[in-house]
């Protein structure tokens, strides 16, 4: 590596609940043999709908992780962002390191949307029934920094509480903000990550209707197709991600096992378009080389790009014209392949993903990818199986949210 750069933080916990499973453990090994989690939509009678599939989190059961009192009084996404940070904290062992020291410990934990299955159930119960029957929780159920307020009443944290909602760069962006939080001394160990459960009626009626989701029904497993040129758009999801970070000098103290570090991020905004980013991928290029200038890192250091890639017509091919202009000879995987898209939620298991391929030396593949569309560039795109590589050191992960947002998260190997 080229430097140290402006300081890291150590990775010590993960927590996850996706398409692909709950827990690291299954998501990891899900992903590493390129399984798919997509499906027909449960959720709902999606009949109607012109995309009726979706990566819902079907073994997930939320009194693995709390009371049902205390599952009944949140939103999905909330229960989805309070479990994968109980398991990040217990991974990492901190548990009693809150209750010595919680106003040393911070949690950040984001939302793209928030509780919105919640809001439409009550405004049919306002619409059908009158306002006096509407639920005392609809607003602690609704508003999307809940997730992060009930894993800090959960866990007793009572250091800085932060929710950033940067559409679907918020994971990227809770990582960010953690990162920061270590760097200036706010606390000593983040629980960071991100949360969406967006598989509604109204949502995908929303997403429907400017025609981004992929409408390939038939083949639910094969719908999500980064870089392919058979690509019609992105499949939704839903799910949680969540890493422990900490100051080096409190891991070392405490003796802790870091799976990798995060280095440094870079932020930009393409102001060109509310969903498009901008055709020659000038903001995403922009934020990848701030985040190896922010971690000390050349891009010759950097081995895997996990790629944001969600399989729609605008966005890949912008993606890979900035990677190729930054790091082409670098592992590109498009994990959302297999997860679909979380929305905000899908930055931090992206994340997760790159710290245990530096942990591992393997980088997870991208299924769906037959033949490379003409309007990618032609990289190192990893295919349908995971691949060895013995000597990667460094890694960074994309995040682009309508709007124009860019997140980079650069991570780089502990050992």
């Amino acid at each position: 590596m080229s430097s140290t750069g402006n300081g890291h933080a150590l990775i010590t916990g993960l927590g996850a609940v996706t398409p692909l499973g709950s827990g690291v453990e299954n998501f990891w090994d899900a992903a590493l043999h390129g399984k798919s989690g997509i499906g027909e939509i449960t959720l709902f009678d999606p009949s109607p709908y012109p995309s009726r599939i979706a990566g819902e989190c079907r073994d997930f059961d939320p009194t693995d992780y709390m009371s049902r009192k205390e599952a009944r009084r949140m939103d999905r996404y909330g229960q989805f962002g309070v479990a994968a940070g109980i398991e990040a904290a217990q991974h990492a062992g901190i548990v009693d390191i809150v209750r010595r020291r919680p106003e040393r410990v911070a949690i950040v934990i984001g939302s793209g949307i928030g509780g919105i299955s919640t809001w439409e159930r009550e405004y049919r119960v306002l619409h059908e029934r009158g306002p006096g029957r509407v639920s005392p929780f609809l607003i602690t159920m609704m508003v999307p920094n809940m997730a992060a307020g009930q894993l800090a009443i959960m866990l007793g944290a009572t250091g800085p509480t932060q929710c950033p909602v940067l559409a679907c760069a918020t994971g990227g962006e809770a990582i960010a903000e953690g990162l920061e939080l270590i760097r200036r001394g706010d606390a000593d160990v983040v629980i960071a990550g991100s949360s969406e459960a967006p598989i509604t009626p109204l949502s995908m009626a929303g997403f429907c209707a400017i025609r981004a989701v992929s409408r390939r029904n038939e083949e639910p497993h094969r719908a999500s197709r980064p870089f392919d040129a058979g690509r019609d758009g992105f499949v939704m999801s839903e799910g949680a991600g969540a890493m422990v970070l900490e100051s080096p000098e409190h891991a070392e103290r405490r003796g802790a096992e870091p799976v990798a570090a995060v280095a440094g991020y870079g932020r930009t905004t393409d102001a060109y378009h509310v969903t498009a980013p901008d055709e020659q991928g000038r903001g995403v290029e922009r934020a990848i080389r701030l985040a190896l200038e922010d971690a000390g890192m050349s891009p010759e250091d950097v081995g895997h790009v996990n790629a944001h890639a969600t399989a729609t017509p605008t966005g890949d091919g912008p993606e890979t014209r900035a990677i190729a202009r930054v790091v082409p000879h670098a592992h590109v995987s498009g994990t959302k392949s297999m997860t679909g898209h979380s929305f905000g939620a899908v930055g931090t298991p992206e994340g997760i993903m790159c710290a245990l391929a530096l942990k591992h030396k393997v980088v997870p593949p991208t299924i769906n990818l037959e033949r490379v569309a003409d309007d990618c560039e032609r990289l190192n795109y990893v295919g349908p199986e995971a691949r060895r590589v013995p000597d990667l050191k460094g890694a960074i992960s994309n995040s682009m949210g309508f709007g124009g947002h860019n997140v980079v998260v650069a991570f780089r190997s502990v050992e």
